[in-house]
């Protein structure tokens, strides 16, 4: 997009126009902070406004976010704030759309969520103009293209029912009720029974709260483990490179000789939408230990060829370029079936117990400022240190912390209960052990045959003594 670089570029002493590597980096990464805001202060005004609350404050603030940044045709500030805004916007979505989500899909959550992976979606991060378009539409349409999403939201948020357990926090149990009667309209329905099962996980959640502690996550090893699983799971699904192609996909592509770098962009959307579509239906049904292993050694590989690519030069031939483009698409296949969803449901699996929201809290926390480094570091390493595609190298190296993490902390754990999960971190069963665990059904079970046995014994005993 020259002409993007053109309006908000510096000249160089040739007359050409460039983006330096400074520019970029905080251009492109802004919105994170926006988004680690956002996420951050969603529990609280989704504790104080409702799910809904929270929807159109997220909503505005993306639709403010997009003005800002049409507004302006050569200042920066411009942009920079309003991706920072924007990125608010975003934040608040992903921590509450799950939630909200959740309360009316919980049987298909509780077998593992794969919906987490589409607040990556919307917003887009880029629409595809035709190339020849020489003006600002050619930035505009991409940027203005994004307030759709939001717009469909507040067209739509009179209709959606609150949250019934917000509404219960709140008191307001016959609001919950018509709530419940609306998700089930045209149904044999009555709210009562799931009424209460709300009403009993809420005081549940009550007397977890009195007993949680932050520093619990620091001094407890049974909690400091549960913080580096969750955590580590939304760490490990951002380190291994991805972000290179999401957020400088265009330019990563014009660098390699492509011909059309905005061909490169549409491509990386068709398929992220196609696989996580893919993953929703089917990975979630797939063992997650060997899934994980191998999408990552796939990732590990793919990366490590980009490296290796780029060592007989960092601007690569045509056909140098359109191997490296190959490669790329395989390490985003496979990030979007394995990783994409299943970060957010292992992170998510993974906070249990009496902390489970400070720990959830913690993992989105480190998820954001992961992506922010990622993103941020990424035209230092490419331009500054001059290292062009052998930036692979880099993540080759980072895949295999994923790998390690894979290994070391990814259990088995579809079908499990939330008690079952808690109670292998409190036995200290390490993670590739949890398959082979006995359910609490199945230890119920047990114990009751254990008992018999006993009181048959006992009886036995009784007998012998009175021959």
């Amino acid at each position: 997009m020259d002409i993007f670089v053109e309006h908000f570029g510096t000249q160089k002493a040739d007359g050409s126009y460039e983006i330096s590597s400074s520019q970029l980096s905080l251009m492109t990464s802004v919105i994170n902070i926006g988004e680690l805001l956002g996420s951050l202060t969603a529990a609280p005004l989704n504790d104080y406004l409702g799910r809904k609350g929270v929807f159109l404050i997220a909503s505005i603030a993306i639709i403010i976010g997009v003005i800002l940044q049409l507004v302006t045709d050569h200042n920066t500030s411009y942009i920079m704030g309003g991706r920072i805004i924007l990125g608010y916007g975003v934040g608040n979505f992903s921590a509450t759309s799950p939630l909200y989500i959740g309360l009316f899909v919980a049987s298909f959550l509780c077998a593992g969520s794969l919906l987490f992976p589409f607040h990556k979606l919307l917003p887009p991060r880029s629409i595809v103009v035709p190339k020849e378009i020489n003006s600002t539409v050619a930035y505009r349409v991409p940027m203005g293209i994004q307030v759709v999403f939001p717009v469909i939201v507040l067209a739509g948020l009179w209709w959606v029912p609150e949250s019934p357990r917000w509404l219960l926090r709140k008191g307001k149990k016959e609001s919950a009720r018509k709530a419940l009667v609306l998700v089930h309209r045209g149904e044999q329905y009555t709210p009562d029974e799931d009424l209460s099962v709300l009403q009993q996980d809420i005081d549940d959640e009550s007397l977890k709260a009195a007993e949680s502690s932050w520093m619990d996550l620091v001094r407890d090893p049974i909690e400091r483990r549960k913080v580096v699983y969750s955590a580590g799971a939304l760490i490990a699904q951002q380190i291994n490179g991805i972000q290179w192609f999401y957020y400088f996909g265009t330019v990563f592509s014009k660098a390699i000789g492509l011909q059309d770098p905005f061909l490169m962009t549409l491509i990386v959307f068709i398929i992220q939408v196609v696989v996580v579509f893919v993953a929703v239906l089917f990975a979630n049904s797939l063992p997650r230990r060997p899934l994980l292993l191998i999408t990552t050694g796939l990732m590990t590989v793919s990366i490590f060829v980009v490296g290796c690519l780029g060592i007989p030069g960092n601007t690569p031939s045509p056909t140098i370029g359109k191997v490296i483009f190959a490669f790329i698409i395989i390490e985003i296949t496979a990030f979007n079936f394995a990783w994409g969803p299943l970060g957010w449901t292992i992170a998510s699996e993974m906070a249990v117990g009496r902390n489970r929201n400070k720990i959830y809290a913690i993992s989105v926390g480190c998820f954001w400022i992961t992506v922010w480094a990622t993103v941020f570091t990424l035209p230092y390493l490419y331009y500054n240190a001059n290292l062009g595609p052998k930036t692979g190298f880099v993540y080759t190296g980072l895949c295999f912390v994923s790998l390690s993490y894979v290994y070391f902390c990814v259990g088995e754990v579809t079908g499990r209960t939330m008690e079952e999960i808690n109670g292998f971190f409190a036995d200290g069963i390490p993670a590739k052990q949890w398959q082979h665990q006995p359910s609490l059904a199945e230890r119920a079970a047990n114990t009751h045959v254990k008992g018999d046995d006993e009181e048959k014994s006992a009886g036995s005993m009784q007998v012998e003594k009175g021959l």
